[in-house]
C-alpha cells in the first residue's frame, strides 16, 4: 500500500473517532493536539483488545460446551467423573478423544515452619561432632532449598520428598519429619480440558492446541523451538 493510500486510510478512519482521548492521568486531551502515531496506537490497541475479549467469550463458551458434551456422555456410560475429578471419553471410531485432568497440590500450613527449625538444630546441634563441616553444611543447603519457595509460592515436591526419604535414624530428625508430613495437605489444583485427535489407529495422538502463542506465524517462532509442559507437581506454603 501506498503512503498517500495510508494516509488516506488513516484520514477515513479516524472520522469515526471522538473528538477527545483519555490520557494516562485521565484528562481529556483534544485529538488536534496528538501526533498521528498517538491516534494510530489507541486505535489499534483498542482494535486488539476487543478482538481478544470477544474470543475470550468465544473460548470460555466452547470450554463450557465441551465440558457439557463430556458430563452428558460420562452420564450416559452410567460411570460419572473419577475421585479425583479425571475423564475420558474415546470416540466410537477411534481417532478422537475428550481428556479432563485435574492436578493436585500439597499445601503446607505453619506446622511445616516448626519442622524446618527441628531440621535445622539437629544438623547444627545433633550434627555438631561430625567433623566433616562441608557435609554438615551441605544438608543445611539442601534443608533451606528445599523450603524456598518459588516465585509462585511453591515448594519444589521433589526435593520435599527427598527430603522425606533420606536415611537418618535419629530421634530429632524423624520427629522433625513428623511433623513435616502432618503439615501437609492434599487439594485440588488447575483442570485442564483437552481434546485429542490422530488419522489412524496407528498413529499417535495429537493434542489440538488452543494456545495462541503456539499458533504464531513461522517467522516469530524460534528455530528448532520445542514445546514442553510443566507436569512437576507443587507443594504450596502459607508462609515463609
Amino acid at each position: 500500500m501506498s503512503t498517500k493510500k495510508q494516509r488516506k486510510s488513516m484520514k477515513k478512519i479516524r472520522r469515526r473517532l471522538p473528538q477527545y482521548f483519555t490520557d494516562q492521568c485521565g484528562e481529556k486531551v483534544n485529538r488536534r493536539y496528538l501526533s498521528d502515531y498517538d491516534i494510530e496506537r489507541q486505535m489499534e490497541m483498542v482494535s486488539v483488545v476487543k478482538d481478544w475479549k470477544e474470543m475470550r467469550v468465544r473460548l470460555e463458551q466452547l470450554a463450557l460446551k465441551t465440558y457439557q458434551s463430556a458430563q452428558y456422555l460420562e452420564q450416559m456410560r452410567g460411570t460419572g467423573m473419577a475421585e479425583r475429578g479425571n475423564m475420558q471419553i474415546t470416540s466410537f471410531d477411534g481417532l478422537s478423544k475428550i481428556e479432563i485432568a485435574a492436578s493436585w497440590k500439597v499445601v503446607l500450613d505453619d506446622r511445616a515452619i516448626e519442622a524446618k527449625r527441628m531440621m535445622v538444630d539437629y544438623v547444627k546441634q545433633g550434627l555438631g561432632e561430625v567433623k566433616d563441616f562441608a557435609h554438615r553444611q551441605a544438608v543445611l543447603a539442601i534443608i533451606e532449598d528445599t523450603f524456598t519457595p518459588t516465585s509462585g509460592g511453591c515448594l519444589r515436591n521433589a526435593m520435599v520428598v527427598r527430603l522425606l526419604n533420606y536415611k537418618i535414624i535419629s530421634r530429632e530428625w524423624q520427629d522433625a519429619c513428623t511433623m513435616l508430613r502432618s503439615a501437609m495437605q492434599t487439594c485440588k489444583g488447575k483442570v485442564y480440558l483437552r481434546v485429542w485427535v490422530r488419522n489412524s489407529l496407528n498413529d499417535d495422538w495429537q493434542m489440538l492446541r488452543l494456545d495462541i502463542n503456539d499458533c504464531l506465524p513461522d517467522d516469530m517462532q524460534p528455530k528448532n523451538a520445542t514445546s514442553q509442559e510443566d507436569n512437576n507437581a507443587t507443594l504450596k506454603i502459607k508462609t515463609v
